[in-house]
């Protein structure tokens, strides 16, 4: 007669080397960030049932967490909440150069401000970038875009803003395949008017004080 034995297992939190690649391949095959961390975004393309209840608490923590002090005059940081820098194919100049911002993830529905003063030069809803806000007239001069945002702003074109002045929400509209910010800066004349974008990652490290 065979033996069976039960082995007793206590989970320790830890992610090896193998469960790390699975879920790089897993992240690559659903096209979210490959990162090789169970994240929200991968739990909930995993339809795991807990991970709206994870979502609800980040968004709850991100409605009380003290935002990030900008170590530039005039500018805050646009996200009012928990967050990270995405994973490959998310930053400057990624696929192929077509990718003109980074990708900052957060839980959807963390609130969205403005980055500094400005004026609102679109507000619209595109197939890729979703529902997206441009502000022009900025301290450097430059545009901002916010994209993705879970609905549309409640600002108008036209509309003069403050730092800090809400834009909207983190979301997943247009082809997001997590809940981010896709942010750009568009060099004068400003964006799809003459300028260029440029890499905005140590602006948004600035303004998440270093």
């Amino acid at each position: 007669k065979s033996v069976q034995r039960r082995a007793r297992v206590r989970p320790d939190g830890a992610i090896g080397a193998q469960t790390r690649t699975a879920l790089r391949r897993y992240q690559a095959k659903k096209r979210l960030a490959k990162t090789g961390k169970p994240n929200l975004q991968t739990l909930k393309a995993m339809k795991l049932g807990f991970a709206k209840t994870i979502e609800r608490q980040l968004i709850a923590r991100a409605r009380t967490t003290t935002p990030a002090q900008s170590t530039v005059a005039g500018y805050v940081f646009p996200l009012q909440g928990p967050w990270e820098f995405g994973g490959s194919a998310t930053a400057f100049g990624d696929r192929g150069g077509a990718h003109q911002g980074v990708d900052l993830l957060s839980a959807c529905g963390t609130p969205i401000v403005a980055a500094s003063s400005g004026t609102v030069k679109a507000n619209t809803s595109q197939s890729a970038a979703g529902n997206y806000v441009v502000l022009t007239n900025t301290p450097s001069g430059e545009d901002q875009t916010y994209m993705h945002l879970q609905g549309p702003s409640p600002l108008k074109v036209g509309d003069r803003v403050d730092a800090g002045a809400p834009v909207g929400a983190v979301g997943d509209t247009g082809n997001a395949t997590a809940c981010l910010m896709h942010f750009e800066l568009w060099t004068a004349p400003g964006w799809y008017e003459g300028g260029q974008p440029r890499d905005p990652r140590g602006d948004l490290n600035s303004w998440a004080g270093g």
